[in-house]
């Protein structure tokens, strides 16, 4: 039983880790890719120090927007269903499921913004 033990909780560090790199290469991403839908909170990492991690993360698409909070070793994601800037829904997500609602949203703003693009250059054009 040690054994397993020890191998899970050394799995749970390892995550730990790997989740405070993925929470700041997601910001990354996110802040250089869909500039003015994405806002990013940076927390410093002490009082006198010159660095800082990412503590929070939100999205705005059109139907939802979506908030990833990193405290600590823990992450917490949740899709708020918002209207004309209220919210009128919220929910507590695991991440992969709201990584994939993300996607999903962020596919369906993009297929507009392309349509809206194809129409706008026929309209001019034509």
């Amino acid at each position: 039983m040690s054994t397993d033990f020890d191998q899970s909780t050394a799995w749970i560090r390892r995550a730990q880790g790997d989740m405070k790199a993925f929470v700041e290469g997601l910001a990354a991403r996110l802040e250089g890719d869909m500039p003015g839908l994405v806002e990013v909170e940076r927390k410093k990492d002490g009082f006198f120090a010159k660095t800082s991690h990412v503590h929070a993360i939100t999205v705005h698409t059109d139907n939802n927007d979506y908030l990833l909070t990193h405290e600590g070793a823990h992450i917490s994601t949740i899709r708020a269903k918002t209207v004309r800037g209220v919210v009128l829904k919220h929910e507590d997500l695991p991440l992969a499921a709201w990584l994939e609602s993300l996607v999903k949203d962020l596919g369906d703003l993009s297929g507009q913004m392309q349509g809206a693009s194809n129409t706008l250059h026929d309209f001019l054009m034509g």
